[in-house]
């Protein structure tokens, strides 16, 4: 512990000048690949573990509506997009009963359904709430095999 109580930084600093300042067989050489050593490892970690990339092109779309709208149309725009809004909103609402439902978790979704036949309509509510047809798929070649070899009907 007491060889860290007066530290002579100057001495230290001086002989490292000292040696720097002997002539040495390839002193530039060695400076030379130690710079440039230090120099490719300092870049190689900018470039490849810190990572940069430039921001992508983007194209935002925005609605451009003309400045002699009448306060009716503006309304009429805000109820027609609350109601988009609304029947994206209990399609989800529905798909999330249906996985409640095969799993056996209790989901009420009654107050939010009744705000969507307020808004909506009883008939536009029901089918957003509808179950969607199911998309017909072909069997795959493992799902065949699974079933086993049938029997071919003479049409």
């Amino acid at each position: 512990m007491g060889m860290f109580n007066k530290m002579d930084v100057g001495g230290g600093l001086s002989d490292f000048w000292a040696y720097i300042r002997e002539p040495r067989p390839h002193r530039w050489a060695v400076w030379g690949v130690a710079l440039a050593l230090t120099w490719l490892i300092f870049t190689g970690v900018e470039k490849y573990l810190i990572p940069y990339e430039k921001p992508k092109e983007q194209i935002i779309y925005f609605e451009n509506w003309t400045a002699d709208r009448s306060a009716a149309e503006i309304r009429a725009d805000w109820v027609a997009r609350a109601k988009e809004t609304t029947r994206r909103n209990a399609q989800k609402r529905a798909e999330y009963q249906r996985f409640a439902d095969s799993l056996g978790i209790e989901y009420d979704s009654a107050e939010a359904d009744k705000v969507t036949r307020e808004t909506l309509g009883e008939e536009e509510a029901a089918a957003a709430k509808a179950k969607p047809a199911p998309v017909q798929t072909r069997s795959t070649l493992a799902e065949r095999a699974a079933r086993g070899a049938q029997p071919k009907t003479a049409d």
